[in-house]
């Protein structure tokens, strides 16, 4: 019971994901990026899969179908799992089992790919992909603005309760990594700490990389 978007974006070279669902903290189970891919396993989630589809990654760079299958291969009870695979560069793949409830099913744009399960129209997933795909700006903000158009174009059956929001940067440092657990209105709630966290997110990477010259977390926190 869970709709999620991954993307891409050709010029800041960064990728990432959102998701949300009916049940509570997501963003524990659903989803991965590392090494130039996001992986997801959601429906009946089982997230020892991310790891699985990572490790066939770095064997294998470039092959998202043979990291899916990877993932497919280790997979408890296949029919129940809802499964993804999307690289910063190349095709991507994703696997809906039998039992998935409907609606149901993973679409790939240009540069995004969704998938949805338990969805409360068809229109969800295109919604989701037609919005990132026609956005501009921060990739945090597309993938923002991409779900909030499935969630108006037929969300879950079941209120939501969950977001979670990733997005890698170079040096193999997130740019974005929230997480809203339990909430009536989690990805309103999203919007919010994502606005809060934009303008300070560059400080931050300073404070990885270079810290002698970095500005103090007081600093940043009251600007």
């Amino acid at each position: 019971m869970t709709f999620s978007l991954a993307g891409r974006c050709t010029e800041s070279g960064q990728i990432g994901y959102v998701v949300a669902t009916s049940s509570v903290c997501v963003g524990a189970r659903v989803g991965a990026v590392a090494d130039g891919v996001v992986v997801f396993s959601q429906a009946r989630t089982d997230p020892r899969l991310h790891s699985v589809g990572l490790k066939a990654w770095r064997k294998a760079p470039g092959d998202a179908m043979a990291a899916l299958n990877a993932m497919k291969a280790h997979a408890v009870a296949l029919h129940w799992r809802q499964l993804g695979v999307f690289p910063m560069h190349g095709n991507a793949a994703q696997h809906t089992g039998a039992s998935c409830l409907d609606h149901c099913g993973g679409l790939v744009g240009a540069h995004s790919m969704a998938l949805g399960n338990f969805l409360g129209t068809d229109r969800v997933m295109p919604a989701m992909i037609d919005a990132f795909e026609a956005s501009k700006g921060a990739l945090a903000q597309r993938l923002l603005t991409a779900i909030r158009a499935g969630e108006a174009a037929g969300s879950e059956r079941e209120p939501l309760q969950s977001a979670s929001l990733v997005v890698m940067g170079a040096d193999d440092l997130k740019e974005v990594d929230l997480r809203v657990d339990y909430d009536t209105d989690p990805l309103a709630r999203m919007g919010g700490l994502l606005d809060d966290w934009l303008p300070k997110s560059a400080a931050y990477r300073t404070r990885a990389l270079d810290p002698d010259n970095a500005p103090s977390s007081a600093d940043v926190e009251s600007r």
